[in-house]
C-alpha cells in the first residue's frame, strides 16, 4: 500500500475512481457537508486529497483521507478532516507516518482528527489520546425569556435581611419573534 498526495489538477481525472469513498463520508458529517462541498473544498486548496493505493491489486484506489493544515493563534496542526476505505488496517499505519512527515515539513507542530469514538481506540494504538469531546444539541427552537430585575432604586439598593439570597426574580418575560 502507498499514500499519494494527489495535486489539485488531477482531482477531477481520478474522482470517478474516489466517489464511492467520498459517498461513504457524507453521512459522517451529519449534514454539515454533502459531496459538491467535500470536492470544492478540495479544488480550492482548502483542503487536500491523499489517496491510499494498492499496488499489489493492479494500482486501485482502497481508500481517501482528506487533510487540512489548521493555523490557531498559538499552534500549527494537520487536521485530518476525513477518511474513507476498505482494509484500513493494513494502510492506517503507513498513512499516519507519511502524514506526519507532511506535517513536519509543513511546520505543524500537532496533528489532530474529528471523527467517530472508534477513531480513539484505533489512534491510541500508534500514540494518540483523546483530547475533547464535541457535543451537539439539534432542533433548536426559540423560547420565553426570563429577566432578572433589580430592586435598586435611585441606584440604591435597600438592604434586608434575608437568607442567603441574591435578590429577587420578576417574570418579566415577554414572547419573542
Amino acid at each position: 500500500m502507498k499514500v499519494y498526495l494527489i495535486p489539485t489538477e488531477y482531482i477531477t481525472n481520478i474522482y470517478p475512481d474516489i466517489e464511492k469513498f467520498v459517498d461513504r463520508l457524507v453521512p459522517t458529517t451529519h449534514g454539515r457537508f454533502d459531496k459538491i462541498d467535500i470536492l470544492n473544498d478540495i479544488l480550492l486548496n482548502k483542503e487536500s486529497l491523499w489517496t491510499i493505493v494498492d499496488e499489489d491489486n493492479d494500482n486501485n484506489i482502497i481508500g481517501i483521507i482528506i487533510t487540512q493544515i489548521s493555523t490557531y493563534p498559538r499552534t500549527k496542526m494537520l487536521s485530518i478532516q476525513y477518511a474513507a476505505g476498505d482494509q484500513l488496517n493494513e494502510w492506517m499505519e503507513e498513512s499516519l507516518v507519511t502524514l506526519e512527515n507532511w506535517a513536519v515539513d509543513n511546520e505543524c507542530t500537532s496533528m489532530e482528527i474529528t471523527g467517530r469514538r472508534g477513531w480513539v481506540r484505533k489512534l491510541k494504538l500508534h500514540n494518540w489520546e483523546e483530547e475533547f469531546v464535541i457535543v451537539k444539541k439539534d432542533n433548536l427552537k426559540k423560547d420565553n425569556l426570563k429577566i432578572v430585575s433589580s430592586e435598586k432604586k435611585n441606584g440604591k439598593e435597600k438592604r434586608r435581611k434575608q437568607p442567603a439570597s441574591t435578590g429577587r426574580v420578576k417574570d418579566l418575560s415577554i414572547k419573542t419573534a
